[in-house]
């Protein structure tokens, strides 16, 4: 077995869990949950507000944890939810406590990003992996062929 994506796989089950322990010790301190942090990040970056169905592309969340995180933003008043045809073509907004939050929010990931020199070179390298297991998942039957039992 190749040790490097053992190696690999660990590392990224451990920093997923790190990443989790920290938003949920740090979205507690502004009365959020880790879930939201994502969904406030990319809501902040589109001054226009975002779609449903954009936000659950740009996150990388099912439809299932966005509308959640979404219903439990604008019950909150961080978000508004501007009405659209369609099940799927609400446009959320942050309102102006939304946006103070989500500022202390990007404080705090900007501070842990200044930290590491080399993060633009691990995001390269996290991306080109990404796209390579993606591949594979796309087409598994290929991937796995060497495995089957003649």
């Amino acid at each position: 077995m190749n040790d490097r994506f053992i190696r690999l796989s660990i590392s990224l089950a451990r920093l997923q869990k790190v990443i989790q322990r920290i938003k949920a010790s740090g979205m507690s301190r502004i009365e959020l949950k880790a879930g939201h942090t994502l969904v406030l990040c990319r809501l902040a970056a589109a001054s226009e507000g975002l779609h449903f169905s954009e936000l659950t592309e740009r996150c990388g969340l099912d439809q299932a944890m966005i509308s959640r995180v979404l219903a439990e933003l604008v019950r909150s008043g961080l978000v508004e939810k501007r009405a659209e045809s369609g099940k799927y073509n609400a446009l959320y907004l942050l309102t102006n406590a939304g946006h103070d939050r989500a500022a202390r929010v990007g404080a705090v990931v900007a501070d842990v990003e200044r930290r590491a020199d080399d993060l633009a070179t691990f995001y390269k390298v996290l991306d080109q992996l990404t796209r390579n297991l993606e591949a594979v998942d796309a087409d598994p039957a290929e991937a796995f062929e060497p495995l089957e039992i003649q």
